[in-house]
């Protein structure tokens, strides 16, 4: 092959080549991958769980409150008042948030969340905000921390070990 031909085939490589790489980015940013969307999102909740009130009640850190902590809220399984037991993914959780009477999880009261989650429903239910909720809890969860020994989601102990009723529903 003589050089005449060797440049072009070579600069045609070099070529192919940018262009996947840049085909990958924008499909990456259009799909949710990289930093932008699922990120920005988990990031919007973030600000919505302080916003809306959320940390009232939930911890994200583990700590126990008026309703269960939030950290781990994806990957464990939920035992329902019914004996029933549900996996925390995105539908049963979106349905905790959006119905939270549908399913009562175990030791805990029906009509607390909802009550408290009346007034900004339609907040809830516009634009992106329960995805975005999703997203931030998604985000700090560990499919490691929900393993055989998920954090009890029907009650805790105090620091002294006394047992602590639960009172609220788990969402």
């Amino acid at each position: 092959m003589d050089n005449s031909i060797k440049l072009p085939v070579a600069a045609l490589g070099v070529a192919v080549f940018f262009c996947f790489l840049t085909i990958g980015s924008l499909v990456a940013r259009t799909s949710g991958g990289g930093a932008g969307g699922e990120g920005a999102l988990a990031a919007k909740g973030a600000t919505l769980y302080t916003q809306l009130g959320c940390q009232g009640c939930h911890s994200v850190k583990g700590e126990q409150g008026t309703g269960p902590a939030l950290n781990n809220a994806y990957y464990r399984t939920v035992k329902l008042d019914n004996g029933q037991t549900v996996p925390g993914d995105d539908t049963y959780i979106r349905t905790a948030i959006l119905q939270p009477d549908a399913q009562i999880v175990e030791g805990y009261q029906p009509g607390v969340m909802s009550s408290a989650v009346s007034g900004i429903l339609p907040r809830l239910n516009s634009g992106d905000t329960t995805d975005a909720l999703l997203a931030y809890l998604k985000s700090i969860s560990s499919a490691s921390g929900a393993g055989g020994a998920s954090p009890s989601v029907s009650g805790s102990a105090t620091p002294g070990g006394t047992p602590r009723p639960a009172a609220t529903p788990t969402r």
